[in-house]
């Protein structure tokens, strides 16, 4: 692609597209944004070091400053992910791509359940919650919570989110037990293996063609951000869940790898310069 064209495109794309303005509304919006989480999806061949200039950029003028590290992953094969993006004050979120030599950079057709903005927020969650018949919350049920707490399988989990081959990471459990429980047990169990985290973010995920519950754990030293997957099971308080719910490998956990993102970033990606990316941000933010 001439490179002219293809600046001018992702210029257009970052100044002028409806779905840009569209993902900034929202993020500039939400009265909540500890409790929101948002998808965008685009087709590029831009570098995501390019993009990733560009966007806190963006953010810097709007005076919305990027707080945390962002976190270039694969979610699935194809298909790329600046994860974890959080402009000061905004809900964070999550620039997917899949690389398209012959284009700058637009919005999918499609993306995820046939959308390419998808937007959870808490009065989603409150909704999503009232599907299940969480059971009430007693001594036993704290027993078995502050257990599973200290339990190999989640000390095994905090292990592998810090290990420098993951890119990201879920705890897979099964519960009866309220999210907002879960949330408490987990944050004190942070607490006293020493980490910090600057909050936790309740959402969804899917699962073989489903939306499945979790939360998000945005960890600040160390700096990772992992989550609790959980499945419904009235039959157990909380348990492992060690059958196959994205990856095979690593039962109990789903973990995407530095690996994963290396077979996406072999296509041929254009990086652009700091004059380029300047001169993105200076179409955006004329005079």
């Amino acid at each position: 692609m001439d490179r002219k064209e293809l600046l001018n495109q992702v210029k257009d794309y970052f100044a002028n597209s409806d779905h840009w303005r569209r993902l900034c509304a929202a993020l500039a919006v939400d009265p909540d944004p500890q409790g929101s989480h948002l998808h965008a999806y685009v087709e590029t061949s831009v570098h995501p070091d390019s993009l990733e200039a560009i966007i806190t950029g963006y953010f810097e003028k709007l005076g919305w400053p990027s707080t945390r590290r962002i976190d270039h992953m694969a979610p699935k094969p194809g298909m790329g992910s600046l994860h974890g993006i959080e402009p000061k004050g905004k809900p964070h979120f999550d620039f997917q791509w899949f690389f398209n030599k012959d284009v700058g950079i637009r919005p999918c057709e499609g993306g995820e359940s046939g959308c390419n903005l998808l937007v959870w927020n808490r009065w989603y969650i409150n909704r999503f919650y009232e599907k299940f018949p969480f059971r009430q919350v007693g001594s036993q049920e704290e027993k078995t919570l502050d257990a599973y707490f200290r339990s190999e399988h989640f000390l095994k989990g905090l292990d592998i989110a810090t290990q420098s081959t993951t890119n990201h990471m879920h705890i897979n459990v099964r519960t009866s037990v309220h999210p907002e429980v879960i949330q408490k047990f987990a944050e004190a169990a942070l607490d006293r293996e020493g980490w910090k985290f600057d909050y936790t973010c309740p959402n969804v995920y899917m699962v073989k063609g489903n939306y499945q519950g979790k939360l998000v754990f945005m960890c600040r030293n160390p700096e990772v951000v992992f989550d609790i997957g959980w499945k419904f099971d009235p039959g157990v308080i909380i348990e492992p869940a060690m059958e196959t719910w994205i990856f095979e490998e690593n039962p109990g956990y789903d973990v995407w790898t530095s690996d994963m993102l290396a077979e996406v970033m072999r296509a041929d990606y254009v990086r652009l310069s700091g004059e380029e990316i300047q001169q993105v941000l200076e179409a955006c933010f004329p005079g």
